[in-house]
């Protein structure tokens, strides 16, 4: 994420890693949904987010409820926390 001294968000490069489990079921619409909310409400001029589904030796992880979406949006706030823990500011302000 790339910001300002006062906290303002320039860009964002992000990179999603979907684990899949052991079959497809549909994890790459989820992955879709995580990524279409990645900037959740937030008005950033330059955004490339890319996302990749995983194959793994685990049980299959198939979409619930949110279907992607809300694990798009924590990804957000998270680097939003980050921000303000950065710059020794509280995540309101830099919301």
């Amino acid at each position: 994420v790339g910001f300002t001294n006062e906290g303002k968000v320039l860009a964002l490069d992000l990179e999603i890693y979907n684990n899949a489990g052991n079959s497809l079921d549909l994890s790459y619409a989820v992955l879709e949904r995580a990524i279409f909310h990645s900037d959740n409400v937030y008005d950033i001029p330059n955004v490339r987010i890319r996302g990749k589904v995983c194959y793994t030796n685990l049980p299959s992880n198939t979409a619930f409820r949110g279907f992607g979406g809300p694990q798009g949006m924590l990804i957000t706030e998270n680097w939003i926390q980050r921000i303000a823990m950065e710059l020794h500011k509280s995540s309101e302000e830099i919301r």
